[in-house]
């Protein structure tokens, strides 16, 4: 039954009245009616109240909900009133890539003649790849602190750093107001639920400030409850600790973090306001289905949870609660008296540019969108930033010679997992194509887990293992009785490099060995103390950055020409097709609790609803590890992968008995066939399955987590169905699209399939 269209009401916000009203068309995140929140831009309230008797008009008059009637309404109406309306009908897609390539394009790149090579940092949550960014950069790491280091998670977005000439610049890109949104919700829901079941108040608060995945944290925004270390209590406490101060802008006065707890105190007070409300809904839920809680298994509890947290959070002081915090997080922006702030047409900042020809305001200005460090929580914009690209003479400290000519391109951790087949993020594989090399950072005291391991895989399955330069970071704590000497624990970390060759060959075949055994030589690196500078005593580390420098500089020179052409059998490609489909839908069967799977861990209903929200409303590809388009590019490459390492033969003959020789010809294949499986899987996954995430994500009530499961299972059969004997519409489509993007990719990359052609494939679509 559809809601009851509501009348607008007036709001105090930050900056003047705001305007509140339930959307008649759009739909929000929890499927009811899209909560429209709009600043007015006016103090006087009787001029704001006009505006929204405005705004009631357009809501009394169903002809009006069209946006193709929004010129006539921009005739009639107040613009304020014409975009609170209109705006949300009409989403923006925004690529904050371009917009940051826009504003500071990157050197390097396939037709690119500058001799500027790109690096692309990959590596587990905590290796050590932003500390060894720094030592690239040759900032400190007690007075500038550049990018952020901590134990763990620290890089949230993305960071590209250019070394260059001439002046410091930086462009930095933002998450969409709807996105920080739905975060904010995420934390206060996350506080009401553990406060309402009894949690210590420590964990209420912890909840509140930092989400699940911590990869927001409000404590950075909106301060902490309790005082933060400052830099006395952090020099006192850390003796030689590097880490100890940030600079820039003085820490919070005791006024100022004052103010911050008693707006935190206010705020928790509201959850455990929420949370007596839960209580009170769960226990007359419960009452009305004969449960006894103190007794109830978890799934009905968890029915009973889902279906009473859903009513917290429409709740309009649950609205108002978020509403508050995220002015309150707005307003940080306009401490920004440095740089230019653009807003998009919801007022919500878009993107921040800077330029600067002083090194360290530069980077004390930058650092307030990167930094984690403690004595700034209340000021800092670091959870908010989708993206920062910052360009200037950042050089080496140890490097010989001139300033590499380099661009970093540096991101989120691959995060650490038991699941031996977990997919890398496409955030990570879709910059596989424009890097000349792929700088993936390892701890040698614990080498080639399973995030590792994938990485690897994912690069040989790709075609783009002769980039790869390994850097195993931590090498002064790798130890033993038995490992005397440098070489000694060196052949020791290898040793782990080297099953991994063995378990990767088996599935990609022997020039996978060959092409990973060909970087141990040239492009293994092992380094030590990289958290502080090198000074001349660190010999062995210094003259390992310098071998690194020079194996990135050598990836930017051209390849030797492929002469010699694969040959391929379509019907083995049918075949490989047919087993990865089955894998993919055999792997998330397991993961959305369908069926037992081995290897596979069942999600909790959760986390696949929240994965539903972030691919339904907000097109985002992935949550956290859940991740179905890079799940369906690994699987359908990795089977892709060994159909083209066994060509059927080879054109004008077979080549000499070379495995670099045969190796490049496939390599060239297995590129562009990744390139295409981005696209193609983004798109059936998700552009043509929005509206049926969306459906998943709205199921509410008893069977509930069933149903969404099962409506995932049949997106997935009309995505990427396997075929059979006797296919289907939907799985000749599949069938045929992967048949003509093999073709494409063979094709560009000097091989061919017998007896197929172009006009084959047309025929075919």
């Amino acid at each position: 039954m559809a809601e009851k269209v509501k009348r607008a009401s007036l709001s105090k916000g930050r900056a003047g009245w705001c305007v509140i009203f339930r959307h008649p068309v759009c739909k929000a995140t929890n499927g009811q009616s899209l909560r429209i929140r709009r600043g007015l831009g006016t103090r006087d309230e009787g001029a704001a109240a006009a505006l929204v008797e405005q705004v009631n008009t357009l809501l009394a008059d169903e002809s009006w909900w069209s946006p193709a009637r929004r010129t006539e309404a921009e005739r009639q109406f107040d613009e304020r009133v014409v975009r609170a309306f209109y705006d949300d009908m009409e989403p923006l897609e925004r690529d904050t890539w371009a917009e940051r390539e826009a504003a500071l394009p990157l050197p390097g790149g396939k037709e690119a003649e500058d001799g500027y090579a790109r690096m692309l940092m990959v590596g587990t949550t905590g290796s050590g790849k932003t500390t060894l960014v720094r030592q690239l950069l040759g900032t400190d790491p007690k007075l500038e602190r550049f990018p952020s280091t901590s134990a763990a998670k620290t890089t949230v977005s993305d960071l590209e750093v250019i070394l260059s000439d001439g002046p410091f610049k930086a462009v930095v890109t933002f998450f969409s107001r709807d996105l920080v949104r739905q975060y904010i919700s995420d934390c206060i829901s996350a506080a009401v639920v553990s406060a309402a079941e009894g949690g210590p108040e420590r964990d209420v608060r912890r909840r509140l400030l930092e989400h699940a995945d911590q990869r927001f944290r409000l404590s950075y925004v909106l301060g902490t409850f309790a005082d933060p270390a400052t830099a006395e209590d952090l020099e006192d406490d850390a003796e030689d600790d590097d880490e100890l101060f940030e600079p820039g802008e003085e820490a919070l006065n005791d006024d100022e973090r004052r103010e911050l707890r008693e707006r935190l105190e206010i705020y928790f007070q509201q959850v455990k306001q929420l949370a007596g409300e839960y209580r009170t809904r769960m226990s007359a839920a419960a009452a009305r289905l004969g449960i006894d809680l103190s007794n109830a298994p978890r799934p009905e509890r968890d029915k009973l949870e889902e279906a009473i947290e859903d009513e917290i959070v429409r709740d309009e002081q649950f609205q108002s609660l978020i509403d508050h915090i995220l002015d309150d997080c707005e307003s940080r922006f306009d401490r920004l008296d440095d740089g230019e702030l653009a807003k998009g047409r919801d007022g919500w900042p878009t993107s921040w540019r800077y330029e600067s020809p002083k090194r360290g305001d530069f980077i004390s200005t930058v650092n307030r969108f990167s930094s984690n460090y403690a004595p700034h929580f209340g000021r800092l914009l670091t959870p908010f930033v989708e993206g920062i690209r910052v360009a200037g003479p950042f050089a080496p400290t140890w490097s010989e010679g001139e300033r590499p000519r380099l661009v970093i391109l540096d991101g989120q951790g691959l995060g650490h997992t038991a699941d031996a087949v977990s997919s890398v993020s496409t955030r990570v594989t879709k910059r596989y194509q424009i890097c000349d090399a792929i700088m993936l950072v390892d701890n040698a005291a614990q080498p080639m887990q399973a995030a590792t391991y994938s990485a690897i895989e994912s690069l040989v399955a790709s075609g783009h293992e002769s980039k790869l330069i390994l850097c195993f970071t931590h090498f002064d704590e790798v130890k033993g009785d038995n490992l005397v000497g440098f070489a000694a624990r060196q052949n020791h970390v290898l040793g782990s490099f080297e099953n991994v060759i063995a378990n990767i060959a088996k599935t990609h075949g022997r020039f996978a060995d060959k092409s990973l055994r060909s970087a141990i030589p040239d492009r293994t690196v092992f380094l030590a103390n990289i958290q502080k500078p090198l000074g001349a005593g660190a010999k062995a580390t210094r003259r390992e950055l310098q071998r690194m420098l020079e194996a990135v500089a050598a990836t930017i020179l051209p390849p030797e020409p492929v002469v010699y052409q694969p040959v391929y059998d379509v019907a083995n490609l049918v075949l490989a097709i047919q087993k990865a489909a089955a894998e993919f839908h055999d792997r998330w069967r397991g993961v959305l609790n369908l069926g037992s799977r081995s290897g596979v861990v069942s999600e909790h209903w959760t986390r696949i609803k929240a994965l539903s929200r972030r691919l339904g409303i907000f097109k985002q590809d992935e949550y956290d590890s859940l991740k179905p388009v890079a799940d369906l590019i690994r699987i359908l490459q990795n089977h892709l992968s060994q159909f083209l390492a066994q060509p059927l033969g080879w054109d004008p003959a077979m080549p000499p008995d070379d495995d670099e020789t045969h190796a490049a010809a496939i390599d060239l294949i297995r590129k562009e066939a990744f390139t295409r499986l981005h696209d193609l899987s983004r798109r059936r996954i998700l552009d043509e399955c929005i509206s049926g995430w969306a459906e998943a994500y709205e199921y509410r009530g008893e069977g509930s987590t069933k149903r969404r499961a099962r409506s995932i299972i049949e997106l997935y059969s009309t995505a990427a169905p396997v075929p059979n004997e006797m296919p289907g519409p939907d799985a000749n489509e599949f069938l045929n699209e992967m048949r003509s993007l093999a073709f494409e990719a063979v094709a560009a990359g000097g091989g061919r399939i017998k007896g197929w052609s172009r006009e084959d494939v047309a025929a075919d679509v």
